[in-house]
């Protein structure tokens, strides 16, 4: 069975024009949002190490319980800037 929708007091020229208001105000949200978007760089083990004053086995522990997000590219262990720092802020590390 088909579900109809039913308007009433409202043209199909209104109705249009609502429409298009919202979809008009969705892209600007997203257009800001992508332009919010920190810039980052990815990191060695040992800047993330130095930068959070910890051994690289320590590291090491931290990435393989996923307190810290680490990449595998191509034979290097890498980590984004972006997420080193949000992972310092929500979390604190224990030695």
């Amino acid at each position: 069975m088909e579900q109809l929708i039913i308007l009433q007091g409202i043209t199909v020229e209104q109705l249009l024009t609502r429409i298009e208001a919202v979809i008009e105000k969705k892209i600007t949200e997203k257009i800001q949002e992508a332009q919010t978007v920190k810039p980052f760089r990815y990191m060695t083990r040992k800047e993330v190490a130095d930068y959070l004053h910890v051994s690289l086995p320590t590291l090491h522990e931290w990435a393989k319980m996923e307190r810290i997000k680490s990449y595998r590219i191509g034979s290097r262990i890498l980590f984004r800037s972006d997420e080193v720092e949000e992972s310092v802020k929500i979390r604190r590390f224990r030695r």
